[in-house]
């Protein structure tokens, strides 16, 4: 009967359903180059070439179901499919037969041909389990038997189907915590936690943003058909705010920069006034009386405005702000703006910071999902 069942599932599997759950994005898709997130890179590079369960942990927004899909995409099951599974989007008394599925005339209104779960989809390739903090009790204990004696019964039926895939699971909480507190079952983290792979917000990885506006400014602004600039001053700032929302809100703001911009530069005060207050307050928090960094940071910008305002002329931005022109280039020269803005034109391409390295290049299908 098994073998029976088996064959019918796989049959079902072939249908039109199987070629919808595929993974889009690999790991050249991840952008930055910091130490944290090249780490984190390596860790899911030997998960994917081992198959063994992975437990992704992360900030919201951070781009966990991007290492998910890079994960599939480089193991041996990358021909399968790629279920994702939001633990926390299905209801909970819908979630068993999503994940189970259910046999015709299971309950009332029920298919009468039956449905397949989320796991049997995923024979032969894998399950993303996002937010697996959120799945109740009573089901933990149901994915500890699939996960363990590698096979599913339907919703309303007898006999039990084979299955095969590996599992990632990804949360934001605690699970340790949770676990200690009786809330999440040890066993099953156990089972999940094989690899665990942290995956660090973006303010504790500041070199990643330069490389991460970039990607996604270029692949936004190639959808939009736009060539607007981000100036330097701009770009510096979007670097010092710590973005809460991490890679989520670097794509948000983007793609409000590139649509509300009415100029060819999109300067510091085009930036949306919530994150200029926000980091206001933090700079404020910092240090509230270092009068030298304020002089400074005022000192800077005011040169910044003057090279745009005399197109990079320096001559003319040091008449502007009244020192001579050796002054003038020394101050430049200190505040690392000896290159910046001095070689404008009255075209540039969709991204202009010519001053500094270029990050990573976006990857075969363009800006990831978060």
């Amino acid at each position: 009967m098994l073998e029976v069942r088996r064959g019918q599932s796989e049959r079902q599997r072939r249908g039109s359903e199987t070629p919808c759950w595929a993974a889009r994005y690999t790991f050249a898709d991840i952008c930055g180059h910091s130490p944290a997130l090249v780490h984190a890179r390596e860790l899911a590079r030997r998960a994917a070439q081992a198959e063994c369960a992975v437990l992704l942990l992360g900030e919201s927004g951070t781009g966990k179901e991007l290492f998910a899909q890079a994960i599939h995409c480089a193991s041996p099951q990358q021909a399968g499919p790629f279920v994702p599974i939001d633990c926390a989007a299905i209801p909970r008394d819908l979630l068993e037969a999503e994940l189970f599925g259910y046999a015709p005339g299971a309950f009332s209104g029920a298919s009468t041909a039956g449905k397949p779960g989320k796991f049997e989809l995923a024979h032969g390739g894998t399950v993303f389990l996002d937010e697996i903090g959120e799945m109740p009790l009573e089901m933990q204990a149901k994915l500890l038997r699939v996960l363990q004696e590698h096979q599913v019964v339907r919703l309303g039926g007898l006999a039990p189907v084979l299955v095969d895939f590996t599992v990632i699971a990804a949360t934001n909480r605690d699970v340790e915590a949770m676990a200690s507190q009786g809330h999440f079952r040890r066993d099953l983290l156990y089972r999940l936690d094989v690899m665990r792979i942290p995956i660090p917000p973006l303010r504790e990885r500041r070199e990643d943003i330069r490389p991460l506006v970039e990607a996604y400014w270029a692949h936004k602004s190639r959808a939009l058909g736009k060539e607007i600039c981000l100036s330097e001053a701009a770009l510096r700032m979007l670097e010092r705010y710590s973005w809460p929302g991490n890679v989520r809100e670097v794509v948000n703001i983007v793609e409000r920069l590139l649509v509300s911009a009415t100029a060819f530069v999109v300067e510091p005060e085009d930036l949306p006034l919530s994150l200029c207050q926000a980091q206001a307050e933090e700079t404020s928090q910092e240090s509230p009386w270092d009068l030298a960094a304020a002089v400074e940071k005022t000192e800077r910008y005011t040169l910044e405005k003057a090279l745009r305002q005399a197109q990079g002329n320096r001559q003319e931005a040091a008449r502007l702000v009244g020192v001579s022109r050796a002054s003038f280039y020394r101050k430049l020269q200190s505040y690392g703006l000896l290159h910046s803005l001095s070689q404008a034109a009255p075209r540039c391409p969709p991204w202009a910071v010519p001053s500094e390295p270029r990050g990573a290049p976006l990857g075969a299908h363009g800006a990831p999902p978060l």
